[in-house]
């Protein structure tokens, strides 16, 4: 690849300049097209046995079929990538995790994940004041970057994540002003009350008697409505603006 570094410079520019979220997944995408990769997450990591993936995605550029089965079989929670953030600050290749932390059940996590294309990847962890832990994961087919690939990575990782704290802050000050709440559906308020009680998508489906595509579907919508990029911060904000108990 030629000069890694101007590029690197070029690609932090363009996210410092994001302004949403969407912004900031057209970058990384188009970001993928410069370094290789074909998939990408920026995830935080769970803080109890209740949350799943979709309470801690920021952005996700994973295929979607792949979100699903690892969020329906809570692969968050055994997955040897997030066991070896919790462990290391530096930059490491999924391999590298595999091979530190092997279980039986992080082999069928990677086993699975390469029927999606996802066969290799770089993660970079965070490790924050406040105690919080998160990753930016890119992958992809037979993804093996260069070293300096990996490190211009690392610093796209950085400002990624940076970025898209600073989006949750500004709709979070946002969403301090008053404003009439937008209107939710009853099944979107029915799927949000249960996902507060820490019902899962599968729980929430038996329980209404819907599939839990369905339930994700509601939820999804709910979030969008809300200006919400996790389940956790759906629930908050819905709870914050008196539409669930």
């Amino acid at each position: 690849m030629l000069n890694v570094r101007q590029i690197t410079f070029d690609i932090v520019h363009r996210l410092k300049e994001a302004q949403t979220h969407i912004d900031l997944y057209t970058e990384l995408r188009r970001c993928g097209g410069v370094f290789g990769y074909e998939a990408f997450l920026v995830a935080g990591l769970p803080q109890s046995p209740r949350e799943n993936l979709f309470d801690c995605r920021i952005i996700s550029g994973w295929p979607p079929e792949w979100e699903r089965r690892y969020q329906d079989r809570r692969y968050m929670h055994v997955d040897p990538v997030i066991r070896h953030i919790r462990g290391t600050a530096d930059p490491f290749l999924w391999q590298e995790a595999a091979e530190a932390v092997g279980t039986p059940q992080g082999t069928v996590v990677f086993d699975e994940a390469r029927a999606y294309g996802l066969h290799a990847g770089l993660c970079v962890p965070f490790h924050q004041i406040d105690g919080g832990e998160a990753g930016v994961s890119f992958g992809g087919d037979r993804y093996a970057p260069t070293p300096d690939e990996r490190a211009g990575l690392h610093l796209v990782a950085i400002y990624a994540m940076s970025c898209a704290k600073a989006i949750l802050r500004r709709e979070g000050e946002a969403d301090g002003k008053d404003e009439a709440p937008p209107p939710l559906t009853g099944r979107e308020m029915e799927c949000l009350k249960w996902a507060a009680d820490g019902k899962s998508a599968w729980d929430i489906g038996v329980i209404l008697s819907i599939s839990s595509r369905t339930v994700e579907q509601h939820l999804a919508s709910a979030a969008r409505k809300l200006d919400a990029v996790s389940r956790a911060q759906c629930v908050a904000e819905a709870i914050r603006r008196g539409l669930i108990g």
